[in-house]
């Protein structure tokens, strides 16, 4: 029985990076698309990939892919708490990644 428990753990966690993997290529290919440097659109698909959980993830994936009206429905379930939670950490993904154009509103 582990055994399975364990086999499960690793299927679910392999499914989650491939997922990641796909969307981290939608965030980059997109922000490039926007005039960013390439390394900095990696930085911030990668670091959003590690930082978010995987529904603040898809969340940022939905609006690179220019669902805004999903990704606003998504942000609404999400709550109070965990909205500013995910607001707190796309500030700290951007700057970190050296994008803070982002957060005044540039591309």
């Amino acid at each position: 029985m582990p055994r399975l428990t364990i086999a499960i753990a690793a299927l679910l966690a392999l499914a989650a990076c491939s997922q990641n993997g796909a969307g981290r290529a939608v965030i980059t290919d997109r922000c490039v698309a926007g005039g960013e440097a390439p390394e900095v659109c990696k930085c911030l698909a990668d670091e959003s990939s590690k930082k978010l959980d995987q529904d603040m993830f898809s969340m940022v994936v939905l609006g690179a892919q220019g669902e805004e009206a999903k990704s606003d429905a998504k942000m609404k379930e999400l709550g109070p708490d965990r909205q500013a939670k995910f607001t707190s950490a796309m500030k700290e993904i951007i700057r970190g990644c050296g994008a803070a154009g982002y957060l005044a509103g540039g591309g």
